[in-house]
């Protein structure tokens, strides 16, 4: 009988780590794929081999000076922090007064902003464009910024106001106590405390706004604000002939600024959503 439950145990245990060897194969593979072209020679994209024959820098030099992808690369980053920071001003207010304060139809208000993450942004573009359009935001970082709230502020005031409902109902009253206002003791104590929240939607909002592409395409022009990611979409669909190696390098470049927020944003993004759950 202990044999058994042995060789039960021992088959479990190949199972577990051949699920996990696949499920970080096809994790890996991907991304081992895109660096190993991001570092070919033109041309040898479609050879059998994975490994370049010969380190090629070629398709690094080619996307800054012939594609002047550092400046796409300026307007995500542009556009990630406006978007953030103006997500933040926007949902740390509103998020406090629906999880502290009561008023009539505070619920239905809340829920109907929040409502508004299942509506499909897609057929708010050419509304969006023509407003933007007539009121001058078009082709703008401030239209971009603004646009993107449309997402971003319901996602934060969702996460914020739990955050804030589960505080101390005293606290201001405490603050007040001291001499603090309403409006000083929701700064002075309240956001402070609200820190990890805070820089977890910070990063949020700035993801979103760095990798958006439907906004940023329908919302500029090529003399405009565009982003990497329509910088990636325009080098995959604008001319006849993809360089997939140019395409390699730019997609792995995009993807470093996010990942490097990621590492600094982690163990706020672990207190937050732990605290969520």
């Amino acid at each position: 009988m202990a044999q058994n439950y042995t060789r039960v145990g021992a088959f479990q245990k190949i199972i577990s780590f051949a699920v996990l060897g696949l499920v970080l194969a096809l994790i890996l593979i991907p991304y081992a794929y895109i660096i190993a072209t991001a570092f070919k020679e033109p041309g040898e994209v479609f050879e059998t081999r994975w490994v370049p024959e010969k380190i090629s820098l070629q398709a690094w030099t080619d996307v800054f000076e012939i594609f002047a992808f550092h400046q796409f690369l300026f307007n995500s980053l542009i556009a990630g922090l406006g978007s953030a920071l103006l997500a933040v001003l926007i949902s740390l207010p509103g998020a406090y007064i629906f999880a502290r304060k009561k008023f009539r139809f505070r619920e239905t208000f809340f829920y109907l902003i929040v409502g508004t993450l299942v509506f499909p942004f897609i057929l708010l573009i050419v509304p969006l464009t023509i407003i933007w359009i007539k009121v001058g935001l078009f082709n703008t970082f401030l239209g971009l910024w603004l646009a993107f709230q449309i997402f971003a502020v319901p996602y934060c005031v969702w996460i914020l106001r739990g955050f804030f409902a589960q505080l101390s109902p005293h606290l201001e009253e405490a603050a007040m106590v001291y001499g603090c206002t309403q409006f000083q003791a929701f700064y002075k104590v309240m956001v402070p405390l609200a820190k990890p929240v805070v820089i977890s939607v910070l990063f949020l909002s700035f993801l979103y706004g760095w990798s958006d592409f439907l906004f940023s395409n329908m919302l500029t022009t090529g003399g405009g604000p565009q982003t990497a990611s329509v910088a990636i979409y325009i080098a995959t669909a604008g001319g006849e002939r993809i360089e997939w190696e140019m395409l390699a390098v730019m997609t792995l470049i995009a993807g470093v600024p996010p990942v490097a927020v990621y590492m600094l944003a982690q163990k706020y993004l672990s207190q937050t959503f732990a605290t969520a759950v």
